[in-house]
């Protein structure tokens, strides 16, 4: 018997160990099967992201010499280049709004062809200026194994259309080969089927310089022969296929050269950079570290008095690049409670501010404190607030949750007024005036004495508040050179008909003397439940003064804001502060008059922001300064850089024609922040617009600083991560 169970002991053992063992080879099993499914997707996420080099044709398009691919660049990737395409020169600018959109505007010099109409006048040989649009319908990569990038673009869609072209095609690139094949169909001055392919020998090579080289080779499908608008000496076609090079160095710059319709050499210099993406040029090393030590509990009383914690909390906030204006204790109910006032001059995110803000208080906030009200404030308005539980942040401090929860238990908030019957602990009055001072460069296209007319100087003044709540700014300019001497202040091939509210504006820069261009007063409100108010009165710009109203319906967390504005101006004259009543205004025969004028604009804003594609749209209906109603639409795209593209079209009445066509306003902007430059983070921009003509219709009086920019600006993010 005895026996019969140690048998039994020993059978029960013996399979317990088999059973653990085939266990732990199953669990071996599934861990190797894992880390072989790793490896295959870390070698399918490869795959997708490898690419062949991208190739800019000399109009900057996508592509290869003159011919298109499907192929695209990555959204804010913006190029610069200039292509020497005998017998024209072209200067190009080249930029991905998105993924799958692609802009392009070219300046085409036709060398050796004076302009027929005011070539002699100092402008020179004749130009063109195209703009091109491409979109991608697939991208190769996405999903589809055997499926090529398909795009469709047109080529020369606005202006004078002398080289318009609509094409179709489909990019194919076979990695393991170095190959990109492109085949496509266009209509236009490109007529008929292309081709296209670029091989890539040292694609895979050890040699950083080399992989990026290509031999590429074209059929060139544009009609030279038979378009009308081609350059007398760009016809004669020996050869439809253009051969050559393309080779991409250092990461921003790419040379091109190859033969052009089997006649002649061509060349060109690209310079291209994301500016969507980049972090700047310079790592942010002087921003300060987080507020995290040393640690200081201590509640409010004897060991650690009022003005000692205010003292700390100012230091603290001013070392973080923040500002401290005001600290409150509130003592109601007997529980004490914190109100600080803080303006951030530093920082372009929401987020990058709460990160300070947050590390900061879990680290200095007094434990007999039960709540803390942090308000943001620009430009004098209350535009938001955050509110913080102690127990939250000390668990915030010791790790007990994270960012996001902490996030979620403290949301942004509509501001609160400071408490009335609470203790003034700290209080700091806004400075009366702070002077900035920068260069200006001014750029005027298409004028009859030359193709780029400029001023260049500088600008500057002081700004600050009043009362420590009205704001004021003095901006004055001098201008160092200037080439608008000869510039005439009407365009004498397309007259305007209207009241001459912009179209005389080089008036107001050709002088090399001290001007006055702003002086103005702003005043806003907070009026709570997310309506804003301000008013304005004073120098606007250089061409009017006057006053202006303002409201705006803008809750926190809403995409959506809503507003209406008005302002009464007066044109002011040309040089010093005076102001006109009389207005120019050409009649039908061109003969001038001088009419009464005193400017009204008005209108109702409509703000949208399209957060999962970082758009934002504005629509204003109303009337503007030549007195022609209907609506401006803008839409801008921001980048995760901070950068921000924008295109705006106006729609009125106005009735102007520019060569025989009904014109409405348009053009695009660009803001780049000032810190892609800089060691450390600054909320300035640098910003450039430009419209397609230089005409009154559509035109609006600047009124001060808009309500929507200064409160959008608090509250905007373009990707940064909580840490």
């Amino acid at each position: 018997m005895i026996k019969k169970t140690f048998a039994l002991i020993g059978i029960l053992l013996s399979s317990l160990s088999f059973s653990a063992q085939s266990d732990l080879y199953q669990t071996n099993s599934e861990v190797a099967e894992l880390f072989r499914n790793l490896s295959i997707v870390k070698k399918v996420n490869h795959d997708i992201k490898k690419h062949l080099p991208l190739i800019y044709s000399y109009p900057l398009i996508v592509g290869y010499f003159n011919m298109p691919s499907a192929r695209m660049g990555k959204a804010g990737m913006t190029v610069l280049g200039f292509s020497y395409l005998p017998p024209y020169n072209i200067y190009g600018l080249n930029f991905q709004m998105f993924d799958n959109i692609e802009f392009v505007g070219n300046y085409r010099v036709f060398k050796g062809v004076t302009e027929t109409g005011f070539g002699h006048l100092g402008y020179g040989d004749d130009t063109d200026r195209c703009a091109s649009v491409k979109f991608a319908l697939y991208q190769q990569h996405k999903g589809l194994k055997y499926i090529p990038s398909i795009a469709l673009g047109f080529d020369d869609f606005y202006g004078s259309r002398r080289f318009n072209s609509f094409y179709v095609c489909a990019t194919e690139e076979l990695i393991n080969l170095g190959l990109e094949l492109t085949f496509g169909w266009s209509k236009g001055r490109s007529k008929g089927f292309y081709g296209g392919v670029a091989w890539s020998p040292f694609f895979e090579s050890q040699l950083k310089g080399l992989r990026q080289f290509s031999l590429i080779a074209e059929y060139d499908a544009i009609d030279y022969k038979h378009n009308k608008h081609e350059h007398p000496k760009g016809r004669d076609v020996r050869f439809p296929v253009n051969v050559g090079f393309s080779w991409n160095l250092l990461d921003f710059l790419q040379i091109k050269a190859s033969t052009i319709r089997g006649k002649k050499i061509a060349a060109s210099a690209v310079l291209y950079y994301n500016l969507g993406t980049t972090k700047g040029f310079f790592p942010k090393v002087d921003n300060p570290s987080f507020y995290t030590s040393p640690v200081n509990e201590q509640p409010i009383g004897h060991l650690r008095t009022e003005k000692e914690l205010a003292q700390e909390l100012a230091y603290a906030f001013c070392e973080q690049g923040l500002n401290l204006y005001a600290a409150y204790l509130n003592t109601a109910n007997g529980r004490n409670t914190l109100w600080l006032k803080v303006i951030n001059t530093r920082y372009r995110e929401e987020l990058q501010v709460r990160d300070r803000i947050q590390h900061l208080l879990a680290t200095l906030i007094p434990e007999n404190v039960v709540s803390t009200t942090v308000v943001i404030e620009a430009d004098g308005i209350p535009t938001q607030a955050y509110f913080f539980r102690t127990p939250d942040l000390e668990k915030f401090r010791e790790g007990k949750i994270g960012d996001f929860e902490l996030q979620a238990l403290s949301p942004l908030i509509e501001a609160t007024a400071q408490p009335v019957n609470a203790e003034l602990l700290y209080r700091r009055k806004k400075d009366i005036w702070t002077f900035t001072f920068r260069p200006r460069l001014i750029t005027f296209f298409g004028s009859t004495t030359g193709k780029i007319k400029y001023t260049l100087g500088f600008v500057g003044g002081p700004e600050g508040y009043l009362f420590d709540n009205i704001y004021y700014k003095l901006q004055m300019s001098f201008n160092m050179k200037t080439s608008l001497t000869d510039v005439g202040d009407r365009d004498v091939y397309n007259t305007s008909r209207l009241i001459n509210v912009r179209s005389d504006s080089v008036r107001y820069f050709r002088s090399a003397r001290l001007t006055v261009e702003q002086a103005y007063m702003q005043k806003g409100y907070n009026v709570g439940r997310g309506w804003f108010t301000r008013a304005a009165v004073g120098y606007f710009e250089p061409a009017y003064m006057g006053l202006a109203l303002e409201a705006l319906y803008y809750p926190v967390g809403s995409n959506w804001a809503f507003g209406i504005e008005g302002a009464g101006v007066l044109k002011r004259n040309y040089q010093g502060l005076g102001v006109t009543t009389k207005i120019r205004k050409f009649d039908s025969k061109d003969v001038p008059e001088y009419v009464h004028y005193i400017g009204y604009q008005y209108f109702f804003d409509v703000y949208y922001e399209y957060r999962p594609w970082n758009l934002d749209f504005k629509i204003s209906m109303g009337q503007f300064l030549a007195r022609d109603k209907g609506a401006r639409f803008e839409v801008g795209r921001y980048f995760p850089s901070g950068m921000r593209f924008s295109i705006w079209y106006t729609i009125t009445d106005g009735g102007d024609r520019v060569n025989y066509k009904r014109y409405y306003d348009k053009g695009i902007a660009f803001n780049i922040p000032l810190d892609f430059f800089l060691r450390k983070s600054s909320r300035s921009m640098l910003g450039y617009a430009v419209s397609a003509w230089l005409r009154d219709v559509g035109a609006k009086a600047a009124t001060g600083n808009m309500l929507y920019p200064t409160i959008q600006v608090e509250r905007q993010n373009f990707g940064y991560k909580l840490e």
